[in-house]
């Protein structure tokens, strides 16, 4: 099928950027990592215990009491570490996790968003150079389909845009998820110069989900928007104001 032509593309490409690598790497850190959790919680509530003993005790040498509270203060800031150290290491596991969900289901675009932002937040071009920001509907009613194929278009689609952002004087990068009457709908708005075969990529979709050659070099983006047409997709991309804007709309509940 085409569709799965398209998803075969856009995952063959997201491999050979990371690789089974990081899979191998996730799992060689899960178990020390939870061994830090557990020993840093363990160590500031010791400290803490330690910190209450010192202050009962009277006429306390003033170094012995301020060597207690560093250790204190330092056992509080390895638990924040750690803790930050999970939530990377989390939000790594749960794109992978998406990437494995091929059943139907019905999906939230606005938390699959924040999934897919957080994940991005690895490259350092989107985390230090580019101004970032989310405006997410948290009341979005929910689409069906599969979540691997709604993460492996996205990712593609976000990465092709920044590619052009990064470039850019001006780097911004917003998007937006929203809904109306029968749709849900997330819009990307990024500054830099217009898309390469933008204008090619939304003739060719308002027709036949069919790989045109003529987007050479456009292929990431083209297989991504393609893959979502199976789900009722509908798309709008302009240039405004310096700004190229995708629109990509999605009816409720339509898995077929």
């Amino acid at each position: 099928m085409t569709e799965n032509k398209h998803f075969k593309a856009l995952q063959k490409e997201f491999e050979s950027t990371f690789g089974e690598l990081i899979q191998g790497v996730l799992h060689n850190f899960a178990s020390p990592l939870n061994g830090i959790l557990g020993r840093s919680e363990l160590l500031k509530n010791r400290a803490i215990q330690n910190e209450l003993l010192i202050n009962k005790v009277k006429n306390l040498d003033e170094k012995i009491l301020e060597i207690g509270k560093k250790i204190s203060k330092d056992a509080g800031l390895i638990e924040k570490e750690a803790d930050r150290f999970f939530g990377l290491f989390n939000d790594v596991a749960e794109k992978f996790q998406m990437l494995s969900q091929t059943d139907l289901q019905q999906i939230n675009l606005s938390e699959l968003v924040e999934e897919e932002i957080a994940f991005l937040k690895f490259y350092p071009d989107f985390k230090y150079i580019i101004e970032n920001s989310l405006i997410l509907d948290r009341n979005i009613p929910e689409v069906a389909g599969m979540k691997a194929e709604y993460s492996m278009s996205l990712s593609a689609i976000i990465r092709h845009v920044l590619n052009v952002t990064k470039d850019s004087d001006v780097k911004r990068f917003t998007i937006t998820t929203g809904h109306d009457d029968s749709c849900a709908f997330i819009k990307i708005e990024s500054s830099g110069p217009p898309i390469e075969g933008m204008k090619k990529a939304k003739d060719n979709l308002s027709s036949k989900c069919e790989f045109h050659h003529d987007l050479d070099g456009k292929k990431g983006l083209f297989n991504a928007l393609s893959l979502l047409k199976k789900y009722g997709a509908f798309f709008q991309m302009t240039y405004e104001s310096d700004f190229n804007i995708i629109l990509i709309k999605i009816p409720f509940n339509k898995s077929e």
